[in-house]
């Protein structure tokens, strides 16, 4: 392997000193002219040389450099967001480093851990758990996005320190069960995450909201994975309820249950209608296409990229969301229904 090239082989491509080279590299302290700066532009091209943002970081206190850790890089929601993240910060001149935790509490630690030794000059944080372990980060004086904080949760900012996305897991679920009522379903089941996440449980309580005042009885609770796995896997458990009507936790459970539905014989729509939350683009491709609560994911990107910027005293972020329309409710695919 070739030996990395350094500011004093540009400096000698370029005909000028180091100084210079670390002028235009860091824009200052002094000026440069622009014919010299051509040349030391120039002359990174010809031998490759790359800054060191490291130790550029160390150097300056300051870093162009993000991290985003999330538990699940499969779940079509979070490789969304991923994406917007990553354009977000690009369009602003930064850069994004991304971690899987595998869903695993102490990967996860691990991967905050080593993030914040890289001299990043924030985070964004999907937990794997409800309430999030913020002692992992307590050492560091970064800002953090918490992605997924309790709704309602009292996070202190501590001086914008820690930024809460604040998404009413309960309110959509909500919207969601309304939506299916308004179909005139009365037997509607709710397909939920494991019970032991808080987040699952947000969502069974604004199932159970929107049956109340209909004077709907619940028709049954299954618990599973946030996985396709899980959704198909249920089908056996959800049917024995006999409901005309599932309100799944998410999109993947959502797609997994549309093909166990499938392959039991069950109609969508016609013998059980289906709603997931936190769709994304993958909803209209399923069948048949999935109606779906859906956050706006690009608003969200900008949003967090926007309090991560320097200067920025921001300590919440408010998520708006939408039903989008599928096939698998009953409605004719393409539109919009109603916001919360």
């Amino acid at each position: 392997m070739g030996k990395r090239p350094t500011q004093g082989e540009v400096a000698r491509v370029a005909g000028v000193s180091t100084a210079v080279v670390s002028y235009v590299l860091n824009n200052g302290p002094r000026p440069v002219s622009e014919d010299a700066r051509r040349r030391v532009l120039a002359a990174m091209a010809q031998t490759g040389y790359r800054p060191n943002s490291i130790a550029r970081a160390l150097a300056h206190g300051q870093s162009s450099v993000f991290g985003l850790v999330v538990p699940d890089l499969a779940n079509p929601f979070l490789a969304q967001l991923a994406q917007g993240l990553e354009r977000a910060f690009s369009a602003r001149g930064y850069s994004l480093l991304i971690a899987d935790s595998g869903d695993d509490a102490d990967r996860e630690a691990g991967v905050l851990e080593t993030l914040m030794s890289q001299q990043v000059a924030g985070l964004v944080w999907y937990g794997v758990d409800q309430p999030l372990p913020l002692h992992i980060v307590e050492s560091t004086a970064l800002p953090v996005v918490l992605l997924n904080a309790p709704s309602g949760s009292e996070i202190a900012p501590r001086e914008g320190r820690f930024i809460s996305v604040n998404t009413d897991e309960r309110g959509h679920a909500q919207l969601a069960t309304t939506h299916l009522i308004e179909h005139g379903r009365t037997r509607i089941a709710h397909l939920g995450g494991p019970a032991e996440r808080l987040n699952a449980r947000e969502r069974a309580r604004g199932w159970t909201d929107a049956l109340r005042p209909a004077g709907l009885a619940p028709a049954g609770r299954c618990a599973a994975p946030f996985t396709r796995e899980g959704g198909h896997d249920a089908v056996p458990a959800l049917l024995a309820l006999d409901p005309d009507a599932v309100l799944a936790s998410n999109e993947m459970q959502a797609i997994g249950l549309l093909a166990g539905l499938h392959r039991a014989g069950v109609r969508v729509p016609d013998d059980i209608a289906v709603v997931g939350l936190n769709g994304t683009a993958s909803a209209r491709f399923t069948v048949p296409a999935l109606t779906a609560v859906h956050l706006s994911i690009e608003r969200l990107a900008t949003d967090i990229a926007d309090a991560l910027a320097p200067g920025s005293t921001r300590t919440a972020i408010e998520t708006d969301a939408r039903v989008v329309l599928g096939e698998s409710c009953g409605c004719p695919p393409g539109g919009e229904g109603h916001q919360p």
